[in-house]
C-alpha cells in the first residue's frame, strides 16, 4: 500500500441494497473487482453520461490512491433499438453508427481526463459469452424459450427479485412500464435473447437468429471479465430498475449463488433548473457542447464538486462558484510553485514556527482530505479541507517575515504535494500549469459575457471604474460595488482592496 493509504482508517461506500454506508471488504483482499454501465452508443454522449463516467473515474482514482489493485470494467452497448433507428436515420449499418460513437465518446472522456479503465467491452464481441449465460440460467431452469425463439426469464422461479429496489413483484407488476405480451408467463418476464427481425442485426443461436436482451449484456461482460461475484458495481439511479434488477437475477440464476455484487454504487440525476433533464422534455444538452464551452477542468469540478449521491442542478451560480473555485486553486498553485523555485535549498523547518506550523497542517489536511474520501466519497468535504488550507496559505504568506525564506519553500512544496497528490490524483483538478489553466478560465469569462481580449477595458478605464466602486462603497452601495467589482473580474481584471486603496491586476 502507498503512503496515502496509512492515512485511511477504512472506505466506507453506501450500498443501494442495504441503504447503508458499509465497509469495503474485497474478496480478495487488496484486490477491488469494479464494474460500471457505460453508454449506448447511437449519438454524442449527454451531460448525464458524462456525469456517470467520472463518478467512475473517481471512484477508480481513489480506490488506486488508496493502495488497492483495481480492476476497472466500463462497457460500451454497441447493439440496441436506438442504434439501429439511428443507423435508419442516417443510412449506415448500426455496427457502423456504434463505431463512429464510440469513438465521440472517447473524445469526450479524454477531453474530460478520464483515466483509462482496465477493459472496455462492448456487446457484439462477447456473444459467445451472453450464449453461453442464457444456456446456464436455462439449464437452471429459470427462464424459457417462447414459440417464436425469444428466451425469457421467470421472475417467478427467482426468489428475491425486487430486492435491489426494494419492491414487491405485486408491486412491480402494477406499476412498471414492461411490454405486455401473451407469450410471457408474468408480465415482468424480460428477454434474454430476442428474435432477429427483418433487417436487423442477428447472431446464430441454439434459439434461432436473434441478438441480446439489454440486460443479459452487462452479466456476461463483468461475468468474463471479473467472476461471477464482484466487489462493486456503478450506475446511474435510473438503472436500479430494471436493468440493476435483472441483472442480479440473471448472474445470481446463472451462477446458482449470491451476492454477485457485495456493494451497489448509484450517482444521482442531473436537473435543468430544478426539473429534471430528459430527452422527452427536450432539456437534455450533450457533454461536447459543455466540454467545448467550459474544458476538461470545469467539468470535472463541477460534476465531481457535489457529492454522487446528490442531485446537481444547473445554473448560473453552479457555474460561477465552480469558476471561482478553480480560479483559487490555480492562484495558491502559482504563488506556491513561485515560492518553491525562490530558494534552492532549505534549512530546518522547525527553526521558524510561522511555516513549520503551515507544514503540520497540510500534514493535518492529508489525512483529513483522505478521511473524506474513505467516507463515501466525500469530495465536498474534501475540497473544503482544501481551501481551509489555502486561506492558510494566503494568511501566513502575507505575513512580512514569511516570504522567501528557506522554510517557506518547504511549505509552499507542501501545498503543491496535496494539491497534486491529494486533489489531483484523485478529483483529478488542479494539475495545469496556472499560466494555462487561468487564462482558459479567463477566456471561458470572456465568452461567457460574449466579449473577446479586444474588449478588455484599458487602464483608464479600469480606473474610472474603481473610482466609481469608491464612491458607490462611500454611499454604502454596496449592491453597485459588488456588481462593479464582477464586471471586472469577468473580463479578467482582479481588484484588492487595502488600506492604501484598491489595486488591479490582471489574470495571466
Amino acid at each position: 500500500m502507498n503512503a496515502a493509504a496509512r492515512l485511511l482508517p477504512e472506505v466506507r461506500l453506501t450500498n443501494t441494497m442495504t441503504g447503508k454506508r458499509e465497509p469495503l471488504v474485497p474478496l480478495q483482499p487488496g484486490k477491488v473487482s469494479f464494474y460500471s454501465c457505460g453508454p449506448t452508443v447511437y449519438g454524442l454522449i449527454h451531460i448525464g453520461n458524462l456525469r456517470g463516467g467520472l463518478v467512475a473515474d473517481l471512484t477508480y482514482r481513489y480506490l488506486k490512491h488508496a493502495g488497492f489493485e483495481v480492476t476497472y470494467v466500463r462497457n460500451y452497448t454497441d447493439v440496441d433499438d436506438k442504434i439501429i433507428r439511428k443507423a435508419e436515420e442516417e443510412g449506415i449499418s448500426p455496427d457502423a453508427v456504434a463505431k463512429k460513437y464510440t469513438i465521440e465518446a472517447e473524445r469526450d472522456y479524454a477531453v474530460a481526463g478520464m483515466v483509462e479503465p482496465t477493459h472496455k467491452p462492448c456487446v457484439t464481441t462477447h456473444i459467445n459469452e451472453i450464449i453461453t449465460l442464457i444456456e446456464r440460467i436455462l439449464a437452471n431452469g429459470i427462464a424459457y424459450v417462447a414459440p417464436d425463439g425469444e428466451v425469457l426469464f421467470e421472475i417467478n422461479k427467482f426468489p428475491g427479485y425486487g430486492k435491489l429496489s426494494h419492491k414487491q413483484i405485486d408491486e412491480l407488476v402494477a406499476g412498471a412500464r414492461v411490454e405486455v405480451s401473451e407469450k410471457k408467463r408474468n408480465p415482468l418476464d424480460f428477454a434474454l435473447w430476442k428474435p432477429a427481425k427483418p433487417g436487423e442485426p442477428y447472431w446464430e443461436s441454439p434459439w434461432g437468429r436473434g441478438r441480446p436482451g439489454w440486460h443479459i449484456e452487462c452479466s456476461a461482460m463483468s461475468s468474463r471479465w471479473l467472476g461471477d461475484r464482484i466487489d462493486l458495481h456503478h450506475g446511474g439511479e435510473d438503472l436500479v430498475f430494471p436493468h440493476h434488477e435483472n441483472e442480479i437475477a440473471q448472474s445470481e440464476a446463472a451462477a446458482g449463488h449470491g451476492p454477485f455484487v457485495n456493494i451497489w454504487l448509484h450517482h444521482a440525476f442531473l436537473t435543468l433548473s430544478k426539473e429534471k433533464m430528459s430527452k422527452s422534455l427536450g432539456n437534455v444538452f450533450s457533454a461536447r457542447d459543455f466540454l467545448t464551452t467550459y474544458g476538461g477542468e470545469m467539468a470535472r469540478y463541477l460534476l465531481l464538486s457535489v457529492h454522487y449521491r446528490t442531485i446537481i442542478d444547473f445554473d448560473e451560480k453552479l457555474i460561477e462558484n465552480a469558476m471561482s473555485s478553480l480560479t483559487r486553486i490555480y492562484e495558491a498553485k502559482q504563488k506556491a510553485l513561485e515560492l518553491a523555485s525562490s530558494r534552492k535549498s532549505a534549512a530546518d523547518i522547525r527553526a521558524e514556527s510561522l511555516w513549520g506550523s503551515f507544514v503540520a497542517e497540510c500534514e493535518s489536511v492529508r489525512r483529513e482530505i483522505n478521511e473524506h474520501y474513505a467516507n463515501d466519497l466525500n469530495t465536498p468535504g474534501a475540497l473544503a479541507s482544501l481551501f481551509t488550507l489555502i486561506r492558510s496559505f494566503n494568511r501566513t504568506l502575507g505575513e512580512p517575515s514569511a516570504q522567501a525564506t528557506p522554510s517557506s519553500v518547504l511549505g509552499a512544496q507542501a501545498l503543491l504535494q496535496v494539491l497534486e497528490s491529494d486533489i489531483g490524483e484523485v478529483i483529478g483538478v488542479g494539475r495545469l500549469s496556472p499560466e494555462k489553466a487561468l487564462r482558459d478560465l479567463d477566456a471561458v469569462r470572456l465568452k461567457l459575457a460574449g466579449k473577446s481580449e479586444s474588449d478588455r477595458p484599458s487602464g483608464d478605464q479600469i480606473a474610472a471604474l474603481i473610482e466609481q466602486r469608491a464612491q458607490a462603497k462611500a454611499a454604502k452601495n454596496y449592491a453597485e460595488a459588488d456588481r462593479i467589482r464582477k464586471e471586472l473580474d469577468a473580463q479578467g481584471i482582479v481588484l484588492k482592496d487595502s488600506p492604501q486603496g484598491t489595486t488591479w491586476s490582471q489574470k495571466s
